[in-house]
């Protein structure tokens, strides 16, 4: 697919006009055959959200990481038990996480557990031996990351009195393959495990704390001490398990096996989509899809959510899928959980948390149990101009100089009469990237200021307008909102005479930070 060039999200609320300020270069909005205008927004850097309309119909949202970044970090997301469900913004708010889309397929309804696996900051959490291995995993690449498609699976043993050693079949599993054996340690949660016997005839469960068993039981526990693991047999799987009492030596060990080195995050899918460029020709109805992808070098990532069941997009077949995340430049592709599940939540340039960025198809989050996203330990870039700052601030002669208010920002602020002409203060910053910024003034407050000072935010889609009340909030930061700004030195915010509100129209200082 030809990349689309970059269209920008504002906020409806700012006034479109401009105002005595200097030209500022057009947007170019670029379409495709088959797609309508792409809107992109930086989240962070190395993370970028895109919006698109494309055949279908069908309403697209792509989260697009660059791994390399070494303020980026890949990050599984989770309510904070493996038996537990939450909806993913709140998953994603739990550890700051700057977007996520939702993960594995689970147990709808009963444990709420993932059934495929889960790795997060290299410690397995939860994952079968066999069924459900296929993995997008994260791993270490020097100061950033890189990833690729897997397959990890559990290898556990249970190690009894005398030496026999039992491989265990699952670790915090919503169920227990047939005649296996399950472990599970406090991440479990509270859930009862007499919902993971799946119709087993026979269980024997025994709690194995400092290496001797701490209690035996034909009963499925629920929550798991701190410093316990329980080890719970289905039919055979509970026969070996029989001869054992309190007081017996146990020892219990599990780790990940697979996949290309140490998984420093990963998360389960069903079908792979694309591996090594070729596509899948699986067949299976449209619907809401959730896919992760990654490039031949694994160094760029997509995590795509489609929107389906409705007249406004109706979703994809696995083809179209697997076709469309080829098309991205995904070389390798996983399928997540779709349907209702597919959500993509990201925190917008200003806002304090994540909110959600498609439409679910249930009309709003399903409660899932995880997630995959990215958080940040970007420093946001900012900068503070004031009127006396050298070769930062212009201003005609009909601007006046003033000490009078407290308030002020500074040594002193410039004041004007307002009129209907053009007549504008100008704030010079050097912005050091293309991207979303955050602008806030400074100005004292009088009831003899102006009520209506228009405030100019040049952008990349023209120049923006805010009006501010100078009779109110002075002596503090006011944001105007977040606006993308281009890359380079030049008059970004301007304060305008022309207004028809009453009273001394105030410049004192600007402040612009990286969102």
């Amino acid at each position: 697919m030809r990349r689309p060039a970059l269209t920008v999200l504002l906020s409806a609320l700012l006034a479109l006009t401009s105002l005595g300020a200097p030209p500022t270069p057009a947007l170019a909005v670029a379409t495709v055959a088959d797609a309508g205008t792409l809107a992109v927004t930086s989240l962070a850097p190395g993370l970028t959200l895109t919006n698109t309309s494309i055949s279908g119909p069908n309403q697209v949202n792509i989260l697009t990481a660059d791994l390399a970044e070494p303020t980026l970090q890949p990050k599984y997301l989770s309510p904070g038990t493996v038996g537990a469900t939450a909806a993913l913004t709140t998953q994603a708010n739990r550890v700051g996480a700057i977007a996520a889309v939702n993960g594995d397929f689970f147990d709808i309804g009963a444990t709420g557990a993932p059934r495929g696996v889960g790795i997060d900051g290299g410690s397995l959490l939860h994952g079968p031996a066999s069924g459900w291995n296929n993995v997008a995993a994260l791993y270490a690449n020097g100061a950033g990351s890189r990833g690729g498609l897997a397959q990890i699976f559990l290898d556990a043993t249970v190690t009894l009195p005398g030496g026999t050693r039992l491989t265990a079949t699952n670790l915090n599993s919503p169920d227990i393959a047939a005649n296996g054996i399950g472990v599970y340690n406090p991440l479990w949660g509270d859930e009862p495990r007499s919902q993971v016997l799946d119709g087993a005839i026979r269980s024997r469960e025994i709690e194995v704390t400092a290496g001797k068993v701490s209690k035996v039981s034909t009963t499925p526990g629920g929550k798991v001490a701190n410093g316990t693991v329980a080890v719970l047999g289905v039919n055979t799987g509970a026969d070996a398990l029989a001869g054992l009492a309190v007081g017996d030596t146990v020892t219990v060990n599990y780790a990940p096996r697979g996949g290309d080195g140490a998984a420093q995050v990963a998360i389960g899918g069903n079908l792979v989509l694309v591996k090594d460029g070729v596509a899948t020709t699986v067949s299976h109805p449209k619907n809401p899809r959730t896919a992760v992808g990654f490039s031949a070098d694994g160094l760029k990532m997509w995590l795509v959510v489609v929107d389906g069941r409705s007249t406004a997009s109706v979703g994809m077949t696995y083809v179209e899928l697997a076709a469309y995340m080829k098309s991205l430049g995904a070389d390798d592709a996983i399928n997540l959980d779709g349907g209702g599940s597919s959500t993509l939540v990201a925190r917008m340039p200003g806002a304090t948390s994540v909110s959600v960025r498609n439409t679910p198809s249930d009309g709003a989050q399903r409660a899932v149990p995880n997630g995959i996203g990215f958080v940040s330990t970007a420093q946001a870039w900012s900068t503070t101009v004031d009127n006396t700052t050298a070769g930062r601030f212009t201003a005609s002669a009909n601007w006046g100089t003033s000490t009078y208010s407290s308030e002020r920002f500074g040594a002193d602020y410039r004041f004007a009469d307002p009129v209907l002409a053009s007549d504008s203060a100008w704030y010079k910053v050097n912005i050091p990237q293309t991207a979303a910024y955050e602008v806030s003034v400074w100005y004292p407050a009088n009831a003899g200021y102006n009520d209506s000072t228009p405030y100019i935010v040049a952008t990349t889609s023209g120049n923006q307008t805010v009006r501010v009340n100078q009779r109110v909030n002075g002596g503090r930061w006011v944001s105007l909102g977040v606006f993308n700004l281009a890359a380079g030195d030049a008059n970004v915010v301007g304060v305008s005479r022309w207004t028809a509100g009453t009273g001394y129209v105030i410049a004192d200082a600007v402040r612009i930070t990286r969102a």
